[in-house]
């Protein structure tokens, strides 16, 4: 497929049509209109010079099945923080314990599950993360309706007499059983478990979607083997852009991706704010056995769309299925994340920096700051560090506002320039970095934007994308799905890396985010213990990187995955 000069101005006309709202993230961007602060900003917590505890609790997965029944549990988070984030309270502890990272002493807290008529009563570790607590819920009625949980935990400090109380709530959505589609989400990990997409059955597992948007009206709908050339490049989703104007041609994408066994996203932007469309497209495609999630607002923020319009539908689709998750795609930077975030289950950035200006607008002819204008990319410097930034903030956002279990994030690639905002696409190893360093800060997806895009040789997206999306599946996805696996990030010298470890092996994934050669030490990447690298560290994949005795060697932009097994 070769690529389409045409594609790229339609692209980017379009999302130009999308900034044609009186303000773009709340900010003016046109010449004959003045600096006016846009607000909006995300207000980060105080912080405590003494402890707090952040109690939270939720099911493992949303939703439970009767099938899953007895198999229930929840997992409960005794974190020990200083940052008023939500929900934390004051916590006495032992004299001896310091701060957070001592846990020397400290003791177990008492922790109830209220839910319905089923209680149950466990004693978790004082700062703990992840603890599981089996919970039997065959005795509640599957219902549509999800059921409110009180979760109360009593502590007592070694060698005290006095309680200390604490309360969070949760929801558990306990669902009847059916043969239709099913998307559950692992809340331990963010992760999505699903079926096979053929829609034949099969047991549930879990799933890291690689995909792409695609315009249905302007390309889909009159060339259907664009969805053979995805599944023969190894992703497994397809994104549909409405309009979905024929929906003769709609319907025959669904069976196309069928039986291509990839899942489809159902996007609702062009009228989750018309209720009545909403309710109905729920229900003529709730059932489709492939059916990923629901995609309502797209870059609310960027269009200032009533910010309780996203929950209204998110509340209304929760009531209608409840079988999958709910998506939504913010486009700024810091314009009123709090509330947009609150009607969605996940939230994708669509940061788009490679090829901008980041201080002057070539379509608006204006400047950009903070407070004014309209680059392509709000707030952003023009860089791959760009995205890094924005899933790093929206995972921390999420945290700090109690959602860090029940709200994961995506990214969306970029994968298109050359008009508009953007003086070029970026190239295949670029497209990589933006999809390494997202996961590397906790993406569990990625849709890039949008299809059809450059293809040849491995330098171009869809070169890479071969040989990529078949490590991300076999490679990548068994350590991020892994609710056992520990995972840390490490930044040196603009070399980002994340790094899983599953009790047997380690997982590193590295990109230089910074123009510049740069040398990392094993150690500085959390593999100080590598004694041979010829034996102990199997490349993946690297591009512009490549490993020594004591380190890793980075060219600009360079890319890297590896497997390792110290000693």
């Amino acid at each position: 497929m070769k690529y389409n000069k045409n594609f790229a101005a339609l692209a980017v006309a379009a999302l130009v049509r999308g900034s044609l709202a009186q303000t773009w993230c709340g900010k003016n961007y046109m010449s004959n209109q003045s600096v006016v602060p846009p607000g909006g900003q995300f207000v980060l917590p105080a912080q405590s010079v003494d402890p707090l505890l952040s109690f939270r609790c939720a099911p493992v997965f949303r939703p439970y099945l009767q099938e899953d029944a007895k198999s229930a549990a929840f997992i409960v988070d005794t974190s020990i923080v200083y940052d008023w984030i939500a929900g934390a309270e004051p916590i006495s502890l032992p004299s001896t314990s310091g701060s957070s990272s001592n846990t020397t002493g400290l003791g177990t807290i008492s922790v109830t599950i209220n839910v319905g008529s089923v209680k149950t009563t466990a004693n978790v570790p004082l700062n703990a993360t992840k603890f599981q607590i089996p919970v039997d819920i065959s005795k509640l009625q599957a219902r549509k309706a999800a059921y409110n949980v009180t979760c109360s935990a009593t502590y007592t400090a070694p060698s005290s007499s006095k309680s200390q109380k604490f309360k969070t709530g949760a929801s558990l959505l306990y669902l009847p059983d059916t043969n239709a589609s099913v998307t559950k989400t692992d809340l331990r990990t963010g992760a999505l478990w699903v079926r096979p997409a053929d829609g034949k059955g099969g047991a549930f597992a879990p799933f890291v979607p690689q995909g792409f948007y695609i315009n249905f009206d302007e390309y889909l709908a009159g060339n259907l083997t664009m969805i053979d050339k995805l599944k023969a490049d190894g992703f497994n989703t397809l994104h549909p852009i409405p309009p979905y104007d024929n929906l003769t041609i709609f319907e025959q994408v669904i069976n196309k991706t069928i039986s291509a066994g990839m899942y489809i996203v159902y996007d609702m932007r062009s009228n989750y704010q018309n209720l009545t469309v909403v309710a109905q497209q729920v229900k003529t495609y709730a059932s489709v056995p492939n059916l990923l999630n629901w995609e309502t607002a797209h870059e609310p923020d960027g269009n200032s769309d009533p910010i309780g319009a996203a929950q209204s539908t998110y509340d209304l689709i929760y009531k209608l299925d409840g079988y999958h998750p709910i998506s939504i795609v913010l486009n700024c930077q810091d314009y009123n994340f709090s509330p947009y975030v609150n009607g969605a289950d996940i939230i994708l950035h669509d940061a788009y920096p490679i090829g901008i200006n980041a201080t002057f607008s070539p379509v608006w002819h204006t400047a950009c700051t903070p407070d004014f204008g309209h680059c392509g990319c709000d707030n952003c410097k023009g860089t791959l560090y760009d995205v890094k930034a924005r899933v790093q903030t929206f995972k921390d956002r999420l945290n700090i506002l109690g959602f860090d279990r029940t709200k994961s994030v995506w990214t969306t690639p970029q994968a298109f320039g050359s008009g508009a905002y953007w003086n070029t696409t970026p190239t295949g190893q670029q497209w990589a970095a933006l999809g390494f360093t997202s996961f590397n800060h906790g993406a569990l997806g990625s849709k890039s934007f949008q299809y059809p895009t450059t293809t040849g040789n491995v330098t171009t997206i869809e070169g890479t994308a071969t040989n990529l999306t078949v490590i991300i599946t076999d490679i990548v996805q068994p350590f991020i799905v892994d609710p056992n696996a520990t995972f840390t990030t490490y930044d040196y010298l603009g070399v980002d890396a994340g790094l899983w470890h599953n009790g047997t092996a380690y997982l590193l994934i590295v990109a230089n985010l910074v123009n510049a050669q740069v040398y990392v030490p094993w150690k500085d990447v959390g593999l100080g213990s590598i004694t041979n690298t010829t034996t102990q560290v199997e490349r993946i994949l690297s591009v512009s990187q490549n490993t020594n005795a004591t380190g890793l060697n980075f060219l600009p932009n360079g890319i890297g995955i590896y497997i390792a097994t110290p000693p």
